[in-house]
């Protein structure tokens, strides 16, 4: 007793007793014995801490041979909830240990380690599972999710009846004007009509005016979309923005030699249409949204997704509201809010709203299920198979004639495609009516960047300047809570490192591997492959970022992106056809698997709850049908989800979808 004795401070009137014991355990004092001077309310012991603080009471208040004689009561023992054992379990932790064997409870890790011992943690009520030499990793997070839930889009879909649907065909002038008529025959009278253009759209229709469109459309305000950063509008849209506030002296709206506008919008007045100028869908079209999200979470979660982020509208995120209260949620969902983005009027927001990163809808068993990680910035460039292109520093080797653009791509913050404009042309004054003046808003109101879509080294570049001349003003006025993350990140340069170097801990990039492995396609073509087949191998040197010490992870987008698949390619090199892209950057497994796990995880700075399977953080796990160490490099691919889990609970089960 004197040891024990030894360990606790003394209360006023004698009694020994730690401090937290005195806060926790301890409450109405009732005699004058020092050893029988408070009792007990268990309810305020922390479940956590339930059995070894219920030790600790027992021996400062009665005699040890007490103890012995006396069984805990029920209501101090809190057994696992989920036991897997006999299996091959990949915690993720720093030094990539194997257990064969976890053990859950309350919705968190409780424990890894030999089978034998976590079988002794279970009890009555304990679910097991025998994996039978089966692999479990922690579930696998994903970004580049802004489409997880229907309305991830808006912005540039094609819109009417309260309906939202996307691309309309038409690669000739014939095909295109059809798709147009067929869109506007569903219009009522005056509606707001919006249409995402095709990818491959006729060449002539990239120079459609105010007065085409007047022509195409004279009764109903219409945008079309050729980018999410490039529109062109009619007069009743134009005057509709107007009404609801665009400035008509905004950088964005393009004006003829006589000061008219011409129909054409860039950047933040084509995000004043995509968001402002657009009313919601309708119920029907949310309630049909709804079911398809449903649909969207069981596709991840049979890819052992448990978690994915990307930028997110307004109207997504109060749909994963709705879902969440439901109890329709099966899995995590991190949306970087997309209020500042291409928005004229990014301060206003920020003022109103207040910092709102890392709040969250949390369930007691499960912990946050939704939670802002961020906001996004618009894109400045666009993928590989438009005539945009990738923004780069460097050229390309060659263009693909069927495609058309430049050696460099376009910048989408500039409107280069209408303006000509480059950064580097750009006035100061017209840079603050672009996303770069957002970004130095956001970090003066302790916000962070997050789902913005990045694909080449020139993109990187403006987006590296933004992040240098946001941290150099000092006019901060609330501390960042999360780092600044990147989506896609296709193609690398070495002048951007200084930057990076100089802003490691705040920056975050998402690497797309399928792009190389997997790659779009125009015509029986892919153009990355085909526009820089001399640069290929180290246009985005994996092995070399991570040696480095960048933070980097893979970028999965939805279930197409099979994570096993992508591991095959960062190992091998190879795609399906046997193609050998970049040997020099191949990884191994465990680094891969590191690349979709913990490494996602800290792309939104949750690596202390999420990404590994490590005692104390939430229990979302994935079980694959065979051994992820001993399966072939080039057969890891065949490897596929049995079962995921949710904070130790089970949200996808293979046998019951075959």
């Amino acid at each position: 007793m004197k040891a024990a004795t030894s360990m606790v401070s003394t209360s006023s009137r004698g009694a020994p007793l730690s401090s937290y014991a005195q806060q926790h355990f301890f409450t109405t004092p009732f005699g004058e014995n020092p050893m029988r001077d408070y009792e007990i309310n268990v309810a305020k012991i922390p479940a956590m801490n339930l059995f070894p603080a219920a030790v600790a009471v027992c021996m400062l208040a009665v005699p040890l041979p007490a103890v012995a004689e006396r069984a805990l009561p029920e209501a101090l023992i809190n057994y696992a909830d989920l036991v897997m054992f006999n299996g091959q379990v990949l915690t993720v932790d720093e030094a990539f240990t194997v257990a064969e064997a976890l053990a859950v409870r309350d919705g968190r890790i409780l424990a890894t380690g030999r089978s034998e011992d976590m079988q002794r943690l279970a009890g009555p009520p304990t679910e097991m599972l025998d994996l039978a030499g089966r692999t479990v990793t922690p579930g696998y997070i994903y970004n580049d999710g802004d489409n997880a839930v229907p309305g991830g889009d808006i912005y540039k879909d094609t819109m009417v009846g309260g309906w939202l649907s996307g691309r309309i065909e038409g690669t000739d002038m014939e095909g295109l004007l059809g798709s147009i008529d067929e869109v506007l025959a569903k219009a009522r009278p005056t509606e707001p009509v919006f249409i995402n253009m095709p990818k491959d759209f006729p060449a002539e229709a990239y120079d459609w005016t105010l007065a085409d469109l007047d022509k195409l459309s004279p009764d109903n305000p219409i945008a079309l979309f050729y980018t999410s950063s490039d529109v062109r509008v009619n007069t009743a849209m134009l005057e509709r923005a107007y009404s609801l506030g665009l400035p008509r002296d905004h950088f964005g709206i393009m004006k003829d030699e006589q000061g008219k506008p011409t129909g054409a919008m860039f950047h933040e007045a084509t995000g004043f249409i995509g968001w402002q100028a657009r009313p919601y869908p309708s119920r029907a079209y949310i309630e049909q949204g709804l079911r398809d999200a449903k649909a969207s979470f069981l596709g991840y979660l049979s890819a052992g997704v448990t978690t994915t982020t990307g930028h997110m509208s307004g109207l997504t995120i109060s749909m994963l509201n709705e879902l969440f209260h439901k109890g329709e949620l099966t899995m995590r969902v991190y949306p970087g809010h997309d209020m500042t983005r291409q928005n004229p009027f990014p301060e206003q927001y920020l003022k109103r709203v207040g910092n709102l990163v890392d709040f969250s809808l949390y369930e007691p068993d499960r912990g946050p299920m939704v939670k802002i990680v961020g906001a996004a910035l618009a894109s400045l460039d666009d993928g590989p198979n438009s005539p945009s292109g990738i923004l780069t520093l460097q050229p390309k080797d060659r263009m693909l004639p069927q495609l058309g653009g430049t050696p460099h791509g376009w910048n989408k913050w500039t409107g280069e495609g209408v303006t000509g404009l480059s950064w580097d042309e750009m006035s100061d004054e017209d840079k603050m009516e672009t996303d770069w003046n957002t970004m130095r808003l956001l970090i003066k109101y302790g916000w962070n960047t997050s789902g913005n879509h990045n694909m080449g080294s020139g993109a990187m570049k403006v987006v590296l300047d933004a992040v240098d001349n946001a941290y150099t003003s000092d006019d901060v006025l609330f501390p960042q809570i999360k780092p600044n993350s990147y989506d896609h990140n296709v193609i690398w340069h070495e002048d951007n490192f200084a930057l990076i170097d100089k802003y490691n801990e705040k920056l975050r990039f998402a690497l797309n591997i399928s792009e190389y492995f997997d790659p779009r396609m125009v015509e029986d073509v892919a153009p990355l492959h085909y526009e820089y087949h001399e640069q290929l191998d180290e246009l985005q040197p994996v092995k070399d970022l991570i040696e480095r010490g960048v933070n980097v992870h893979f970028e999965g987008t939805d279930a197409n992106n099979h994570p096993m698949e992508m591991i095959k390619w960062a190992v091998t090199r190879r795609d399906d056809n046997g193609k050998l892209i970049g040997p020099r950057q191949a990884i191994d497994r465990q680094t891969a698997l590191r690349m979709i796990t913990i490494n996602g995880a800290r792309f939104i700075d949750e690596q202390d709850e999420l990404g590994s399977i490590e005692p104390g953080k939430w229990a979302d796990l994935t079980v694959l049908n065979g051994d992820f160490l001993q399966t072939p490099d080039d057969k890891l691919d065949a490897l596929h989800i049995d079962l995921t889990f949710v904070a130790g609970q089970l949200a996808y089960d293979a046998k019951l979808w075959e």
